[in-house]
């Protein structure tokens, strides 16, 4: 019913549109965005053909509607299928996405002295783009899933450049200038401390930054093509 009513208001939208001389482009474009969701969540040709009539189109129209963003939907998904040659490309864009939005989150968490939860999104948006432009435009589970690997990834780094920060400073307090000037952000030995004290640090507020990361980075590689 709910679809049916979307399908009817909008049409209705159109048919004015026409009849005051306007074009009703956006009124049509939001018709076919309804339509292209149906198709895509795997309801039938027909049964969205149907509901058009019902709506008071007519068989004709409402065949040729669905047909013309059924192939436009088919279209997308062809150029979006992932093929095993994408992956390496995606694990290098992902990768590359973590470590620039990891870099960023950390320096801007020393910079106000606050992790900022929702930059959090931006890591993710990061990721999330760096797997498809990476692949040229490819989307689909696989790659969903390596944009939300390096999501988290990204969220480590930054935790990981913030603690860096704050062990300088408490170094720097206990044993002096010189003492600081020897430690490096990639030594082992200090990725290896922040392993063993991660569990510690851990808060609450690290699940929602990882949850509004993997949101973000799961959403943009999602697959706009069919279902069927």
């Amino acid at each position: 019913m709910h679809t049916f009513k979307a399908y009817a208001n909008i049409f209705t939208g159109v048919l004015e549109m026409g009849s005051k001389g306007g074009t009703g482009t956006q009124s049509l474009e939001d018709l076919e965005n309804i339509i292209a969701e149906k198709l895509r969540s795997g309801e039938r040709r027909m049964e969205v053909v149907r509901a058009l009539i019902q709506s008071g189109m007519t068989d004709a129209e409402a065949l040729q509607i669905v047909e013309r963003v059924f192939y436009q939907v088919k279209r997308t998904a062809g150029d979006e299928k992932v093929s095993s040659g994408a992956l390496v490309p995606a694990i290098l864009g992902g990768l590359l996405a973590a470590i620039v939005g990891g870099a960023i989150w950390g320096g801007i968490a020393i910079w106000t002295g606050n992790e900022i939860g929702y930059v959090a999104l931006g890591v993710g948006f990061l990721c999330g783009t760096g797997v498809v432009l990476f692949t040229g435009g490819k989307k689909g589970t696989t790659l969903q899933a390596i944009a939300i690997v390096a999501s988290i990834l990204g969220i480590m780094i930054g935790k990981y450049v913030d603690f860096f920060n704050v062990v300088k400073g408490i170094t720097a307090e206990e044993r002096g200038a010189e003492a600081v000037a020897t430690m490096s952000l990639f030594s082992m030995e200090m990725v290896q401390f922040f392993g063993e004290n991660i569990t510690a640090m851990a808060s609450g507020f690290d699940a929602l930054w990882v949850v509004l990361a993997v949101y973000m980075a799961w959403s943009i590689p999602k697959a706009s093509g069919l279902k069927i």
